[in-house]
């Protein structure tokens, strides 16, 4: 068995495997409304499936820390069930992380993230870890690994990532189905908003989900999968002979 999350690690175990690491990765997502058929958990299991199985793929370069599974998300608050972090907060967890690691040896962090909502303090979260703990710091969404030529083959509503959508429902649909509703809803009503707005997500979609989650299919999860996870597998290799 290949062990890469280090909560599924006696202290031993993690001892003998950090002679090998290179890179460590933090995934960060949410937990927060993904329409009347996804669980809240959306963001995060689905970051995490792809971050474990290239973590597993890079044996034992790689080892994952437990997620960030509440991210920043305020746009969701007025649905059931969201929760949040404040910008500063969610900053200062992955800081507290890097640093956490660098006390252990890490010297380079891939903070790999599953909700759009992060992208901002996540990035400023890279960037102060970089610059107060001198580590060599990644950030990325999984959906950016992606080549835009095979999603936009696979996926009819070219609308990645969108929220609870086609892409998410049919990742969903191939990594965790019993929890996925049976009634997929159809296209989503959104409401005409200004470019720039900033705005919660009850204002812009009626119920809180994009696009059309009815077209969504295992099938076309397990290929946005696997190419998220090869794209992964290649970034960090990179990463690991950047510098040596």
């Amino acid at each position: 068995m290949k062990k890469v999350l280090i909560e599924e690690m006696t202290r031993e175990e993690f001892r003998e495997i950090m002679r090998s690491v290179k890179v460590a990765i933090i995934p960060t997502g949410s937990t927060e409304q993904h329409g009347p058929h996804l669980p809240l958990k959306t963001d995060t299991a689905n970051a995490m499936y792809i971050i474990r199985k290239a973590a597993e793929a890079l044996y034992p370069a790689v080892i994952v820390t437990p997620p960030v599974s509440v991210g920043f998300s305020p746009h969701h608050m007025n649905y059931p069930g969201s929760l949040t972090l404040r910008y500063e907060t969610f900053i200062s967890i992955i800081f507290d992380l890097c640093e956490s690691l660098k006390r252990h040896g890490i010297r380079k962090v891939a903070i790999v993230n599953g909700h759009g909502g992060n992208e901002h303090p996540g990035y400023l979260a890279a960037r102060e870890a970089r610059d107060k703990l001198g580590l060599k710091v990644i950030f990325i969404s999984y959906w950016n690994l992606i080549p835009k030529e095979l999603w936009t083959s696979i996926i009819e509503t070219k609308n990645v990532p969108g929220h609870a959508g086609e892409f998410e429902t049919s990742m969903a649909l191939a990594i965790y189905p019993k929890l996925v509703s049976s009634m997929l809803p159809k296209s989503a009503e959104s409401i005409r908003h200004i470019q720039g707005l900033i705005f919660n997500t009850d204002e812009i979609l009626k119920d809180g989900y994009s696009d059309n989650p009815s077209l969504a299919s295992a099938e076309k999860g397990e290929k946005i999968l696997e190419a998220a996870i090869n794209g992964l597998v290649s970034l960090l290799q990179d990463f690991i002979r950047e510098d040596g």
